[in-house]
């Protein structure tokens, strides 16, 4: 019998189940052997309008893969075809991975806001200074 190399990609993805937090992402923890179809699920509470997927690695920074805002999906042009977005409503961000490769091996993170940075329209918001005595 010949000895086969058994590659396998480690998807990390924090934030996993609904403790704490309001915006939550499954699995936790992946390992899967390359080739294979993967899921990622995002999922958001807070009434938000913009959800994101990044990803860093062991080499690079944080960086920005999808964005989706009021129906529609922006997508950085670094990320390979494999990886595809699915946005059913505002409340859900899916990362569908076609085939896994050794470098997609990664953190993977999930994220929300209320509106994006470029398209935010809300003003701040100042307290009026404290009388004394009052």
């Amino acid at each position: 019998m010949g000895s086969r190399l058994l590659c396998c990609v480690a998807l990390c993805l924090l934030g996993s189940g609904p403790l704490d937090s309001e915006v939550s992402q499954t699995p936790k923890y992946l390992l899967a052997q390359t080739g294979k179809k993967q899921f990622l699920k995002c999922e958001q509470n807070l009434g938000h309008n913009a959800m994101y997927w990044y990803k860093q690695d062991s080499k690079q920074s944080l960086k920005m893969m999808f964005s989706y805002y009021n129906k529609g999906m922006t997508v950085n042009e670094m990320v390979p075809s494999r990886f595809s977005p699915e946005s059913p409503d505002k409340a859900h961000l899916n990362l569908h991975v076609k085939s896994l490769e050794p470098e997609d091996s990664a953190l993977y993170l999930c994220a929300s806001s209320r509106d994006t940075a470029l398209q935010s329209h809300q003003l701040p918001v100042h307290k009026p200074a404290r009388q004394p005595g009052s």
